[in-house]
């Protein structure tokens, strides 16, 4: 017992004590009236090796005194054996030695504050490049919102929201497990860089990784299921009302050509292209005529303006559709004979 206290007491002072330790410790000081030499010599020598350490200042004779009120309530209503009494003094230095200590060596830590959550909006034609504070790089497409907690907790989940278009590279971390809610699916990462696609007006849902792996899951029923774990060069697709995703193959680079100001579009309609056009280049597209809504196209347009991609699908539509750009306010207005 006796040596299990000695190696409590080196522990308090380390700061390495629980609550419960720091109680069992209180009550073998104050029941101690014995004349315990051998633990009071014990303490003595501890006291030598914390004498550059010590503080009198007001702050540590406060925290002595919580400590002693500690040690009273626990002290039996009788008169202290002299022994006591002699080593009294030196335990309240080393004590006050040791609150100094610790004053010291919070002061050379950043203060931990409450976690607090902050978010980013983009508006239409804006793009953001964020650092969370795990070091993870998050590029924010146009009309996206990014909600994410002022710090992250070693050995917790890396929770954040995600709604409109992002591109991440998440810093590795084994312990604390990256996740993106979007809606109701949820993308989990440890380390690596993928683009989420979920603009909650579109009804899709998508991811495509370009390193690393990552898990999607759905959690429509209120109960998460996982749906595929995803390796470099594919993407998933989730339909929002069916509830039924496919998965295809994506050339690596483009994932994430938006960044670049590079658009791939595969087999999609016209007006699910405009509506990414709209988002990006911050323009208004009217269409004048039902003609043109079954046209689908497969095109790349890379660092172009949009005065010349409405021109290059004119020409893949084979002239029959037909546009005006109204840049003072930023509208195009398109009509047609329909496709091709």
């Amino acid at each position: 017992m006796k040596e299990n206290i000695k190696i409590l007491f080196e522990y308090y002072l380390a700061g390495k004590t629980t609550p419960e330790q720091e109680k069992v410790l209180m009550k073998y000081l104050a029941d101690t009236a014995n004349g315990d030499s051998e633990f009071y010599g014990q303490m003595e020598r501890l006291w030598t090796e914390q004498t550059t350490k010590a503080d009198y200042s007001s702050t540590a004779a406060n925290g002595l005194a919580e400590i002693w009120k500690k040690i009273e309530k626990r002290q039996p209503k009788r008169r202290l054996f002299p022994p006591l009494l002699k080593y009294a003094a030196v335990f309240a230095v080393i004590i006050s030695a040791s609150i100094g200590w610790y004053l010291y060596q919070n002061l050379q830590q950043p203060t931990q504050t409450a976690i607090t959550f902050l978010s980013k909006t983009t508006q239409k034609g804006e793009r953001l490049k964020l650092v969370l504070p795990d070091s993870s790089i998050v590029y924010l497409g146009a009309e996206s919102r990014l909600t994410w907690p002022s710090r992250f907790i070693k050995g917790d989940l890396r929770n954040i929201r995600l709604e409109g278009e992002a591109f991440f590279e998440v810093k590795h971390d084994a312990a604390s497990p990256f996740i993106v809610q979007s809606g109701e699916m949820q993308t989990r990462v440890l380390g690596t860089s993928f683009n989420i696609y979920a603009y909650p007006k579109d009804g899709t849902f998508s991811v495509a990784v370009r390193t690393g792996k990552v898990g999607v899951s759905e959690n429509s029923t209120g109960k998460l299921r996982q749906l595929s774990l995803l390796t470099p060069g594919m993407k998933l697709s989730y339909h929002l009302k069916a509830h039924h995703y496919d998965i295809r193959n994506e050339p690596i680079s483009e994932i994430n050509a938006w960044i670049k100001n590079s658009f791939a579009f595969k087999d999609v309609s016209l007006a699910n292209m405009f509506q990414s056009l709209e988002r990006y280049y911050n323009i208004r597209f009217e269409l004048k005529t039902n003609k043109l809504n079954n046209c689908r196209y497969n095109a790349t347009f890379i660092s172009k303006s949009i005065n010349k991609i409405m021109e290059e699908i004119r020409i893949m539509s084979g002239r029959k559709l037909r546009y005006k750009i109204d840049n003072a306010n930023k509208i195009i207005t398109v009509w047609g004979e329909g496709c091709q």
